[in-house]
């Protein structure tokens, strides 16, 4: 089964429904109208969702909508959230302010702050009384009636969650249906981790008890409990070895892992059976399982895949990927760079597998660069053959052009 010593399958029983046709969210949606699954209003949100909200009152706000107006769709759930950090997530929406409901919606360029932004005259030409929100984020989190599943049904072009609020917002009149927007209380939590700064600010919130109950010194394991919490926001399991000065602040470290001395490590992550040597410096680095880092090294901002190693004095950071079982070779300074352990990469089966710039026995360079398509974009204003690259962790508190 599915976690089967988790705490939270306790009380739940989770059927997974699998198709080999689907490909896309859209796909997802469409197999399950085809099942005949679900009959009535439900809840949607993401498996990269992290939320600890009560969504009782938004579902019963959506019921009351769909009594009033027979064309909801779907009730969109959002947060409040900071304006100085960008992960992807963050929107520009238009509201009605007498009903909530959803005229317009632009997903907001990530490490950029608009001066502008421009919105159809269409949207205040038509209502009077409209209520611009650019500090939201999204978490994936809706509330859907049958409707929804049945317009992906009718509508093969809704591939993403964003095709069919686009979609629906263009085509309202002719579609017969509209979106609704709910707002979660300050006091709940909510935000979808699809990319590495996501699950660094994530990380972060969690390890400062922001998303609790759901915090490391609750999570349970065959009826054990993990963690335990100490001063300054430090998880350390009690079967790991490590002098309590090594541990500055928000630090997580899980059992079997051993810190030798003068190393010292803060606002990171330690998984289980990992090894740091003598002298090391660790700041936002988030250590899988099994990895060995060697005496004199320097980890900022990046991330370590299971059973890596990374020898003495290296230096690695500005949002730097380490694969599993990669091997990085002493004395070592990588910055903004994702490293495999294998000579050769393919993204599909059709595709020729492309060799890989070597550093070492075991660490290949990986480009992450790819060409901009505005197809592809989500409505973000690329030009074709732009260089992309995937997002990567950096300072939090950083202006956002300097990310």
């Amino acid at each position: 089964g599915i976690a089967t010593d988790a705490a939270w399958t306790f009380k739940m029983t989770v059927h997974v429904i699998g198709d080999e046709g689907c490909r896309c969210f859209g796909d997802a949606m469409r197999d399950l109208d085809n099942k005949a699954l679900i009959r009535g209003n439900f809840i949607l949100l993401g498996a990269d969702t992290v939320t600890n909200a009560d969504l009782r009152p938004v579902l019963e706000q959506h019921k009351r909508q769909a009594k009033f107006d027979k064309g909801t769709a779907a009730t969109l759930v959002f947060k409040e959230c900071a304006n100085n950090v960008r992960t992807g997530n963050e929107l520009l929406i238009a509201v009605d302010r007498r009903n909530d409901r959803l005229h317009y919606h632009q997903r907001l360029r990530m490490h950029h702050k608009e001066s502008r932004y421009q919105i159809p005259l269409d949207v205040f030409l038509g209502n009077s009384c409209v209520a611009l929100h650019h500090n939201l984020l999204d978490p994936q989190i809706a509330i859907g009636s049958p409707s929804m599943l049945s317009l992906f049904n009718d509508n093969f072009d809704f591939q993403t969650r964003d095709d069919f609020v686009r979609g629906l917002l263009i085509n309202e009149e002719l579609l017969d249906s509209r979106i609704y927007v709910a707002m979660l209380p300050a006091a709940q939590y909510a935000h979808k981790v699809n990319n590495w700064p996501a699950y660094q600010l994530v990380s972060r919130d969690i390890i400062n008890r922001w998303a609790y109950p759901f915090v490391p010194d609750i999570g349970l394991y065959k009826l054990q409990q993990q963690y335990v919490f100490h001063k300054d926001n430090i998880y350390k399991s009690p079967e790991a070895h490590v002098s309590k000065v090594a541990l500055l602040q928000n630090v997580v470290i899980q059992a079997g892992s051993h810190v030798d001395s003068g190393t010292v490590i803060s606002d990171s992550v330690i998984g289980a059976n990992c090894r740091i040597g003598k002298n090391c410096r660790l700041t936002n680095a988030y250590l899988m399982t099994g990895v060995t880092v060697m005496d004199n090294c320097k980890l900022e901002h990046c991330v370590v895949g299971d059973g890596a190693i990374i020898n003495v004095e290296c230096d690695v950071s500005a949002g730097c990927v380490l694969g599993a079982k990669s091997v990085l070779p002493a004395k070592t300074t990588l910055a903004k760079t994702l490293i495999t352990s294998t000579p050769s990469r393919r993204r599909s089966e059709d595709e020729v597998a492309v060799e890989l710039k070597s550093i070492g026995p075991n660490a290949y360079i990986v480009s992450d660069l790819t060409t901009g398509d505005p197809e592809d974009s989500d409505g973000e204003d690329l030009l074709p053959q732009q260089a992309l690259c995937i997002p990567k962790m950096g300072d939090l508190l950083a202006p956002l052009d300097e990310i």
